[in-house]
């Protein structure tokens, strides 16, 4: 949290050092409209933030696919743990046997070392 807050710091006094610097005044036209001495810095601002709203409209169809499908599949792997649970059903904890799968218990009274 506080790495982002020193970042955003830098990023606000680099920005009010170009501020600073670039105060050269523009006269933009476009289409039929003119705007006459409009700062250049308000002007890179605004085309960095129109390219950010165009990207952004453009990548929405896909951004709605992907959380389209990810919920898709999020649905069907809580089925398919479903069938599984049906088909598997777990063992309960008394009938859970040693790992090589047989019972190592010794119930014979014989000491030798060889059972006969």
């Amino acid at each position: 949290m506080q790495a982002i807050v020193i970042l955003l710091l830098i990023l606000a006094v680099l920005l009010v050092i170009f501020t600073l610097q670039n105060q050269t005044d523009l006269t933009i036209q476009v289409f039929f409209w003119e705007i006459k001495e409009a700062p250049l810095v308000l002007v890179l601002l605004a085309c960095i933030l129109l390219g950010y709203i165009l990207a952004s409209i453009y990548f929405l169809p896909r951004i709605w696919k992907v959380k389209k499908d990810y919920k898709k599949l999020i649905r069907f792997n809580d089925e398919l743990k479903k069938l599984h649970d049906l088909d598997h059903p777990e063992k309960p904890k008394d009938e859970i046997t040693d790992p090589e799968g047989m019972e190592l218990d010794d119930d014979d009274d014989d000491d030798s070392f060889f059972k006969d």
